[in-house]
């Protein structure tokens, strides 16, 4: 009989219609183990190249799902580097870290001219624990869009082992959207402020 998680897994990844707006359930696909985790990497195997294969892949961390990654990544070439680019390049970074997967989603972040491919890339580099991953979200808290500042701020808070609440919207991560400037460099200040001097933690 299937666990628990394994049930939350299946249906969030294969069976929910709402999964796009809910969100997955990495963390009961990330608590599986022996048999169903090997269960769980054939059919994330199976289900390539949709999305939601390709971000499971990357939390089981699969070493098998490396080449096919690899070459999907390859395949969409997009100069622009589209969503479909950053969950790639997030999940090979998940699997083996290098700088080559790194590269497109801190280029999405400074370049793409559509706010929710910026903030795609924000969201996505809250799991590489890298240097040059600080620095990307660091300059993104001066974005001309309020949520790729709050997704970047999330983000270095994430990076460096600090609590990012959702619901006190009080909070510097959500200051950090305002219109006002005085309010938004203040927050700014918060958050530089707040992981100066910690350590870049394993993501």
């Amino acid at each position: 009989m299937a666990s628990a998680a394994f049930e939350r897994f299946r249906f969030s990844f294969f069976e929910d219609k709402d999964s796009a707006r809910q969100g997955l359930d990495t963390d009961a696909l990330a608590a599986l183990a022996g048999e169903e985790r090997g269960l769980a990497e054939d059919m994330l195997l199976d289900h390539l190249p949709d999305t939601r294969g390709v971000i499971g892949l990357g939390i089981l961390r699969s070493a098998r799902a490396e080449s096919a990654l690899q070459a999907l990544l390859e395949a969409a070439n997009d100069p622009d580097v589209g969503r479909e680019q950053i969950y790639l390049a997030t999940a090979l970074w998940q699997i083996r870290p290098d700088p080559g997967w790194l590269a497109p989603v801190t280029e999405a972040l400074a370049a793409a001219d559509e706010p929710l491919r910026r903030m795609a890339a924000a969201q996505a580099l809250a799991a590489f624990g890298d240097p040059a991953a600080v620095r990307a979200l660091t300059a993104a808290l001066d974005d001309a869009d309020g949520l790729v500042r709050h997704h970047a701020a999330r983000g270095l808070l994430k990076l460096h082992g600090l609590p990012t609440p959702s619901d006190d919207y009080r909070h510097m991560i959500y200051r950090v959207m305002a219109d006002a400037p005085e309010t938004r460099e203040a927050a700014k200040r918060d958050i530089l402020a707040a992981i100066e001097g910690r350590a870049i933690g394993a993501q």
